[in-house]
């Protein structure tokens, strides 16, 4: 697979870049804007957008036709976490995953699931931990897993 990223040919617009003051046209970039980020962080398996980092981007800045974005009022928040699958989705790959491995009823370490061998190659490795955590929430509201602290800070 390729680890170049085809953007869509919106993205060599340059009004693309710029405010829409048409209500209708706003909301139509935005939404735009929205698949081609979550298509982007899916395809390289993003999951934190750093925003000091992103501007310089080639999601954010084109050098082809010279635009950039840019935030209209910088939030006092650095980073945001890209959900290109819902946790719920994750937390569905993840129990098949348990289950068509044989794992059921098995003790599973958090790094194991997100970085161990057996998860090579799989969709969730290399999950983001807050993702993660959220995943394995609900599947212990579902009543399909357990979760228990280690005895350090970093043991869950």
């Amino acid at each position: 697979m390729s680890n170049s990223f085809a953007f869509p040919s919106i993205h060599d617009f340059p009004p693309f870049y710029t405010f829409q003051p048409t209500q209708t046209t706003w909301q139509n970039q935005v939404a735009l804007w929205s698949e081609i980020i979550l298509s982007y962080y899916r395809h390289h398996k993003l999951y934190r957008l750093e925003l000091s980092e992103a501007l310089n981007s080639e999601l954010f800045y084109n050098k082809g036709i010279n635009r950039m974005a840019e935030w209209d009022s910088p939030p006092k928040k650095t980073t945001a976490i890209i959900y290109w699958r819902k946790p719920e989705e994750w937390a569905t790959l993840i129990n098949n995953w348990v289950f068509e491995a044989g794992m059921t009823n098995s003790i599973l370490t958090v790094y194991e699931i997100a970085h161990g061998d057996t998860t090579e190659g799989l969709e969730f490795h290399k999950l983001d931990q807050i993702i993660l955590m959220k995943s394995l929430d609900i599947l212990v509201k579902k009543g399909v897993a357990q979760t228990f602290q280690g005895t350090s800070a970093d043991d869950i």
